[in-house]
């Protein structure tokens, strides 16, 4: 099989894999990250997870059984159901497609999600603006003072 005797690598996933993803239909530079878990067991099965991050930031996770199968597929953390997980190839090109498929709705939801401000940011926009709005004020007041009191001095 193409997929036995994967080690847990933390910087790609076997060269073959990422070969046969590009075959099945994903352009060169589709697959940003990869990387192979150390083997779990879960359910009476020992699988090697293999995460693929893709370009427009959805994760794809293969759990692979020790001989080599498909086990399981997870895109975005739901589990995708695969026909042919006994073929590697044929499972692959199920796999780009429902990627494919879901990166219209994928690009919604996160447009959706609400962001929160990085740590150094501690105002928004219209606070900014009542602060300057205030600052401004302020120095008016002080030109009105300063006035008054050149003109109290020059009639002196």
């Amino acid at each position: 099989m193409l997929l036995e005797n994967l080690k847990p690598n933390e910087k790609t996933a076997p060269k073959e894999l990422l070969q046969l993803f590009k075959k099945a239909g994903a352009h060169a530079k589709a697959i940003a990250q990869s990387s192979v878990d150390r083997p779990k067991r879960a359910n009476g099965v020992t699988y090697n997870a293999i995460n693929l991050v893709m370009n427009d930031s959805q994760s794809i996770t293969l759990r692979v059984k020790q001989t080599g199968d498909i086990y399981q597929v997870l895109l975005n953390g739901k589990i995708l159901a695969i026909k042919n997980q006994d073929d590697v190839k044929s499972a692959a090109v199920e796999v780009i497609n429902a990627w494919q498929k879901n990166a219209n709705k994928f690009q919604v939801a996160l447009t959706r999600k609400k962001v929160a401000l990085p740590k150094g940011i501690k105002s928004t926009r219209k606070t900014l603006i009542e602060k300057l709005q205030e600052r401004n004020a302020e120095l008016k007041q002080l030109v009105r003072d300063r006035e008054t009191q050149l003109g109290i001095e020059l009639t002196v």
